[in-house]
């Protein structure tokens, strides 16, 4: 399990941010990396966004700079859809990562991979967000708008939210990663609070779709590695692909986690089947001559994204539930799944959250549902 870390080829450094000490640490940790100080970061990306692949190209350069808005944001939940009152905070944009399904390829306008460094300014934030909250045990996390640990040698970002958040006891923080880069992590003593969370896939589907990711394998076993240091973990089957061999690779992906991993130690597992907004089609097939992925029968949703029938989907959801469960340790392991509807909740886990609120209790407290 070695991790091939990200290092850009630049860095251009938004003239604000330069005397910051996350700036400083970033440099510091790049090593040799040169770096260019830049008035506005919009010219570079006018000029990124006339290139055949602005993309691609600008995974090469790490632009650092300030959040001027909100760090802290409720997750999108499309419309239709059982959410989980997840909050998401936003201190990367894009990443090193290229995986032919993502969403970030239409979803940002700046395709740089970026990193906020005023720091101050998401802890005050966070104080206000979480004084607010009283009374209510919530969960919170990074890995919405890019990876949670891909830049974490770079940033050790890592260090700080766990000490921040280890003092929050009605806050369940979690990072959601597709690598390996837990050297910071586990150097930092557990608290109970913190989950390393881990994206999963059939290894097939890792192979040809997450080609720059580490293998399914190699992600598990980190996950092993965290457990041992006294972290808890949560998984995330999503986006599930079908393909003539999907039942038994992903039964495989499920037998080896959980002979990896305690399942006492896993907090949550999530279930979420392809979907994607009509625009990024295109962008897949160009982008990703050799998927298959925009080939398979997919229908607009309530929502517009396309996704797989909804029959197709309960019978992927059925029998990924039913491999987890054959595992008598796993029996009590909170499954739910990310934008679906109370029908497919009830249909595959026979629950019946009547909304967001439920969804987050279950996940953070002991909840009896209406059934």
């Amino acid at each position: 399990m070695v991790e091939k870390l990200y290092y850009p080829e630049k860095i251009y450094i938004e003239k604000g941010s330069l005397d910051f000490p996350s700036t400083r640490n970033i440099l510091k940790n790049a090593y040799n990396v040169p770096f260019e100080i830049i008035k506005n970061p919009d010219d570079l990306i006018e000029t990124l966004n006339t290139l055949k692949d602005p993309i691609l190209e600008a995974k090469k350069y790490l632009l650092i700079t300030r959040q001027m808005g909100e760090f802290v944001k409720p997750c999108p939940c499309t419309t239709h859809c059982i959410g989980c009152n997840y909050f998401i905070i936003n201190l990367y944009l894009n990443c090193p990562l290229d995986c032919s399904y993502c969403i970030l390829q239409n979803y940002l306008s700046n395709p740089f991979i970026t990193v906020h460094v005023n720091l101050q300014r998401l802890w005050d934030q966070l104080d206000e967000f979480i004084k607010a909250q009283k009374g209510r045990t919530f969960r919170i996390g990074t890995g919405e708008l890019s990876d949670s640990l891909v830049l974490d040698h770079l940033t050790e970002y890592s260090k700080d939210l766990i000490s921040y958040f280890r003092m929050k006891k009605n806050v369940l923080f979690e990072f959601k990663t597709k690598t390996v880069n837990i050297q910071n992590i586990l150097q930092i003593e557990p608290a109970e609070n913190i989950i390393i969370a881990w994206s999963l896939n059939s290894s097939k589907v890792s192979k040809e779709e997450e080609p720059m990711a580490p293998s399914v394998t190699e992600r598990i076993e980190a996950a092993g590695e965290v457990v041992k240091k006294g972290y808890r973990v949560a998984f995330h089957f999503d986006p599930i692909i079908r393909y003539p061999e999907w039942e038994q690779d992903y039964k495989q992906t499920i037998c080896f986690l959980l002979e990896k991993v305690n399942p006492l130690k896993i907090a949550w597992i999530s279930l979420g089947s392809l979907r994607f907004p009509p625009n990024l089609k295109k962008t897949i097939q160009e982008r990703f001559p050799h998927s298959k992925i925009t080939y398979e029968e997919l229908v607009p949703g309530i929502d517009g994204k396309l996704r797989y029938f909804k029959p197709l989907r309960i019978e992927l959801y059925m029998k990924l539930v039913k491999s987890i469960r054959l595992n008598k340790k796993a029996e009590k392991v909170p499954l739910y799944f990310c934008m679906e509807t109370d029908e497919i909740w009830r249909e595959v886990l026979k629950m019946k959250p009547r909304g967001k609120k439920d969804v987050e209790n279950y996940l953070s407290l002991p909840l009896v549902f209406n059934k």
